[in-house]
C-alpha cells in the first residue's frame, strides 16, 4: 500500500479552490498552526481482510438509532486492531514519524 500524499499548511495559507484541486489529485491537506510539529503516527499492524469482515458484522449487528454504522464500524476496527496487538500478531509498536 502505497503512503498518501499529505501537505501541511498553516491555516487559510491556500484557496478553497487549491485545496479541491489537491484533493483531487489525491493530496491530503492538513491545516496546522506549525507545520513542523506535526507526527505521522502509523499502525504497527495491518488486519487480514477476515478481520475486517468481522469488524463490519460486528458493527451491523450493534448499530442502534444512536449510532451512526461508519461510527460503529470504526469502533469494530480499533477493536480488531487491539486484539491484534494484544496477540502479538505484528510484534511492533505504533511507529511515530516527524514530519
Amino acid at each position: 500500500m502505497a503512503e498518501p500524499s499529505i501537505l501541511f499548511v498553516k491555516p487559510k495559507a491556500i484557496s478553497f479552490k487549491d485545496k479541491r484541486t489537491l484533493s483531487q489529485a489525491g493530496v491530503i491537506v492538513i491545516e496546522i498552526e506549525n507545520p513542523a510539529d506535526a507526527k505521522f503516527v502509523r499502525a504497527g499492524t495491518e488486519l487480514s481482510g477476515g478481520a475486517l469482515l468481522q469488524a463490519a458484522a460486528e458493527a451491523i449487528a450493534s448499530t442502534t438509532g444512536y449510532n451512526s454504522p461508519r461510527e460503529a464500524f470504526g469502533k469494530a476496527v480499533c477493536a480488531a486492531i487491539e486484539r491484534e496487538l494484544s496477540q502479538g500478531a505484528s510484534g511492533t509498536r505504533p511507529e511515530v514519524l516527524q514530519a
